[in-house]
């Protein structure tokens, strides 16, 4: 499916591609592959790493085709890409109310985990114009709408271990994906959320109860029009990295846009001391027994609106690292502990970054090399330049990870992340106006 609700041209498929998906249709705003922003592609491929470990041994996964990964297939984990219903399913906030296609398919989606609006509170989905005045009221039930457009679907880690190119077993994790964007002229019409809701429900009753040590990273390979030029950076004060050109592009001419990956919500994780008081010292939070310290949040839609866990925090990112092929230490990971290395903010043989001799980089603007953090990969101000910055203009892979926290068994976690385009009056002008849109989003999010 190619969602084209606003600025953002972006096609994806139901188990986790985004981006790298070829469509084949008569319609020029629908055919072919790649993310597009004014009818030019800013995205080859987008999508995820997930790692952590299991009775003590690392295991990795990921959906990122251009590193010719994808380890994950349509469906649960107990039905599979057998399952008819493993499909993408389309809202749109101009479908008719209760009896139009969407509503009406959304009850094969509940039925796979998929959130609803329980207006009659009887917990079952059931879109009835109770009310019979032909309009939504909000005693009755509704699908999970989050923006003018919402695309959701399911899929788990279920290809087995050598079709991957890491070989690792599937685990038994399950994504629920829901890729949302509204139809607008101002900030948000260049904005494209995707959440990621991934819960851990095992194989066979022998796995363990969770898997500890977890990180997820959303990923990206870039390419801002012609894609040789394009440089990386984070943004530690944002929770983002991104790409942008320093000068004009063969494709987008003097004005490229800059693209963001924006965590606008992290997982929730508890640590005793610290997001609560262990009162009675079990080493977990006991709602109602222990003393939160801290409060996690859930964005729950325009209808559902904000659900709250005391005693948590939402967690923030954890490192983001780039990487391209043709340097033998930075190229695809090969192996899971590669993958894992790039997710704990490490060149991919396990080595930190040395700040001060890396060649990819350099520090300006009179800030110290060795005072700056080697996990969050230039982290400096290009349109000011001053700090660690991206020197090496190439085609480039980034990743923004978040961690570490736990998956228990049959509990969710959620991400959320905004896909920000932004385009100014020069490349870096393109970095300003994608900080501005992002920080006028995160506000309403928030």
């Amino acid at each position: 499916y190619r969602m084209y609700i606003n600025n953002i041209n972006l096609p994806m498929n139901r188990k986790g591609v985004i981006a790298d998906v070829n469509i084949a249709h008569p319609d020029p705003n629908i055919a072919g592959a790649g993310g597009k922003f004014a009818n030019k592609v800013f995205l080859l491929s987008s999508g995820f790493f997930l790692s952590g470990y299991k009775d003590g041994n690392v295991w990795a996964n990921a959906v990122a085709s251009a590193s010719l990964v994808e380890d994950y297939i349509h469906g649960t984990v107990a039905n599979g890409q057998d399952d008819p219903n493993a499909v993408l399913y389309v809202l749109r906030s101009d479908d008719t109310p209760f009896t139009g296609q969407g509503w009406v398919d959304w009850k094969d989606a509940v039925a796979l985990g998929a959130d609803f609006y329980d207006g009659d509170n009887d917990g079952v989905y059931n879109p009835v114009d109770k009310n019979g005045n032909g309009k939504w009221d909000p005693d009755e039930d509704a699908p999970d709408m989050l923006g003018d457009e919402t695309v959701w679907c399911v899929y788990s880690d279920g290809i087995l271990a050598p079709q991957r190119r890491w070989l690792v077993d599937p685990i038994g994790i399950e994504v629920r994906q829901t890729v949302f964007g509204f139809s607008s002229a101002g900030p948000l019409g260049n904005i494209i959320f995707v959440r990621y809701r991934f819960k851990y429900v095992g194989l066979t009753a022998a796995d363990p109860d969770k898997l500890t040590d977890v990180y997820f990273g959303v990923w990206a390979d870039p390419d801002l029009g012609f894609a040789t030029d394009d440089l990386v950076a984070c943004d530690t004060t944002r929770d983002a990295g991104y790409v942008y050109n320093k000068t004009p592009d063969q494709v987008y001419g003097n004005q490229p846009p800059a693209f963001m990956f924006d965590f606008f919500s992290g997982p929730i994780a508890y640590f005793a001391g610290e997001t609560y008081t262990d009162v009675n010292g079990n080493g977990k939070y006991d709602e109602g027994v222990d003393t939160p310290l801290d409060t996690a949040y859930s964005y729950r839609g325009q209808m559902k609106g904000i659900k709250t866990f005391p005693g948590g925090k939402n967690l923030k990112l954890s490192s983001f690292v780039m990487y391209m092929n043709g340097d033998p230490d930075m190229s695809d990971p090969s192996t899971k502990f590669e993958a894992r290395n790039y997710m704990l903010g490490l060149q991919k043989k396990g080595t930190p970054v040395d700040v001060c001799a890396f060649g990819y980089g350099q520090v300006r603007g009179g800030v110290n090399c060795a005072l700056v953090n080697n996990r969050f990969w230039f982290s400096g101000d290009p349109v000011k330049d001053i700090g660690w910055i991206n020197s090496t203009p190439t085609d480039q892979r980034l990743m923004q990870n978040i961690g570490p926290f736990e998956l228990e068994r049959n509990i969710e976690k959620e991400v959320t992340v905004a896909y920000v385009v932004g385009q100014g009056s020069s490349p870096l002008d393109g970095i300003t106006v994608a900080k501005t849109f992002s920080d006028g989003a995160q506000f309403i999010f928030d």
